[in-house]
């Protein structure tokens, strides 16, 4: 997506203040989180505890707002505060992934009594200096942050998108929600900072909305995501065969993915004019009351929930037409290669030492912080080119991993990270596809039948044997069990529409 940029006048910053309990000292904690992750090349294995620490801040009703991946894989959530020579165990109240917020709760008597709820400002400041708090080893530190801009990007989980307030900070090494605040109201939270000490800011518009939803007695009601795929409209030759005439004006939709907003409602090559009745222009951008010139994917996070209607004008073949769009969230789950996995560990499948698992980004990510350089290329390509393009007969990429090598599997040890097309000749569109097939031996036989690649097109397995030689390498390399197949269903995106992928 095209992300929108608001330059604003940076403002000389004053020297950092010392470390003090006031003005904030009743009202930002610390979060200790105690977590253990999965070891993504060995998915059957846990890897060693870790403990992250980051900020959080006391909201009215009682509760603690800290970011969704400061407690993202949490075995243990604490809090620290001044007066209190121990910490506190905290509960998640409530957490969203997809704007990385949460909400944490205390049951311990008294923990509240000499703390103070922050009030929340009516609008992020599009200039001037603010100031970034950070609880650290028992002390606050307060440091000017100067406003650059406001920028619509995509959400820690990769699928929401909103405004971000870009600042630039005195404070080193923040980004673990670090509440920001004009005077004593907060205007949001740090959740990520480069080496160059620019840190992102989720807006209190997103904030406010989160918390007061998190509460609302309905239940929690979702941001929309848009979800469709498109592009800027600045080609006057393109605009013309699409049959706009005059100056290009509004977003070409190039694709619109199964269980996106768009679907249903948008089709490929239709101009996407006007949302909500603001108009468009040809780069993405509305008319923001607040911050000016933005992407108008703001529109959506601020003024709707998921299930709301909103009137489109789009262009279409030459023809301008009205349109009423269903507005969705957007679950990662319901991506092709989901980019995270909230609190879920890895599905796999042990079979004759062969490891199939399902590529996801946080396989990815295991080749460390340069993984789209690192990881293997036809894993990055894949990723590059069909991340979203999940469809009702395809939910899920599934590769052979690796191999675990033994007398049974000879021959074949040193194939790795290629993609499954079917098994036995059925289709495999996931894990429960592959774990199925393989139940279903043609001949006496098990074929596993891969994607177009360099190294190799089918492997066969002796079925009569496969079970025994597959104990005893769960045997030899200390393994438990030999297949873990997703916790719960793959999402339900609906019915399936024109401009799938």
């Amino acid at each position: 997506m095209i992300a929108a940029l608001l330059a604003v006048a940076a403002v000389a910053a004053p020297p950092p203040t010392a470390p003090s309990r006031d003005p904030y000292g009743a009202s930002v904690v610390g979060v200790v989180v105690s977590y253990q992750g999965w070891d993504e090349q060995r998915p059957w294995v846990k890897k060693n505890p870790g403990v992250r620490r980051g900020s959080g801040v006391v909201v009215e009703g009682k509760a603690i707002l800290t970011t969704a991946e400061m407690v993202a894989g949490a075995t243990l959530v604490q809090l620290e505060t001044f007066g209190r020579a121990t910490h506190v165990e905290a509960e998640v109240a409530a957490v969203d992934p997809e704007c990385n917020l949460a909400l944490l709760s205390v049951s311990a008597s008294g923990f509240f009594d000499d703390l103070k709820p922050v009030q929340l400002a009516a609008a992020t400041p599009t200039e001037g200096t603010l100031r970034t708090v950070r609880w650290q080893s028992q002390q606050l530190e307060a440091s000017a942050s100067r406003v650059k801009r406001i920028q619509v990007e995509e959400s820690w989980y990769g699928v929401l998108e909103h405004a971000f307030l870009q600042v630039q900070t005195d404070l080193v090494s923040g980004g673990w929600g670090e509440p920001v605040f004009t005077d004593d109201h907060l205007v949001g939270l740090t959740v990520s900072q480069g080496n160059d000490q620019r840190a992102r800011v989720i807006p209190v518009e997103v904030v406010s909305r989160f918390v007061s939803r998190a509460r609302a007695p309905g239940g929690y009601r979702a941001f929309p995501v848009f979800g469709v795929k498109w592009q800027v409209n600045e080609d006057r030759a393109l605009a013309a065969w699409l049959g706009q005439s005059g100056p290009p004006a509004g977003i070409v939709i190039r694709q619109v993915p199964w269980g996106s907003s768009g679907c249903g409602s948008l089709q490929p090559l239709d101009i996407l004019l006007a949302v909500d009745g603001l108009p468009i222009d040809a780069n993405g951008f509305v008319t923001h009351p607040s911050f000016g010139r933005v992407g108008f994917a703001q529109l959506l996070v601020e003024r709707h929930v998921a299930g709301d209607s909103v009137p489109l004008r789009v262009l279409r073949k030459g023809h301008e037409i009205s349109l009423s769009m269903t507005l969705r969230d957007y679950p990662v789950a319901d991506d092709l290669i989901p980019a995270r996995r909230w609190n879920q560990p890895p599905s796999y499948a042990i079979v004759g030492g062969l490891v199939f698992r399902e590529l996801d980004g946080e396989y990815l990510r295991s080749w460390g912080g340069d993984w789209f350089k690192d990881a293997p290329l036809r894993l990055t390509t894949m990723y590059s080119l069909f991340a979203e393009a999940q469809t009702p007969e395809r939910r899920r990429i599934v590769i052979l991993s690796g191999v675990l090598p033994s007398s049974y599997n000879i021959g074949y040890q040193d194939l790795e990270e290629i993609a499954v097309a079917a098994v036995n000749g059925r289709p495999v569109a996931s894990m429960d596809d592959l774990v199925g097939a393989l139940g279903v031996p043609v001949d006496g036989l098990d074929t596993v039948t891969f994607e177009p690649n360099a190294l190799r097109s089918e492997i066969v397995l002796d079925a009569a044997s496969l079970d025994a030689a597959t104990a005893e390498i769960l045997k030899t390399f200390g393994i438990s069990g030999a297949v873990r197949l997703p916790a719960a269903p793959l999402p339900d995106p609906g019915p399936a529409c024109a401009g799938m992928f």
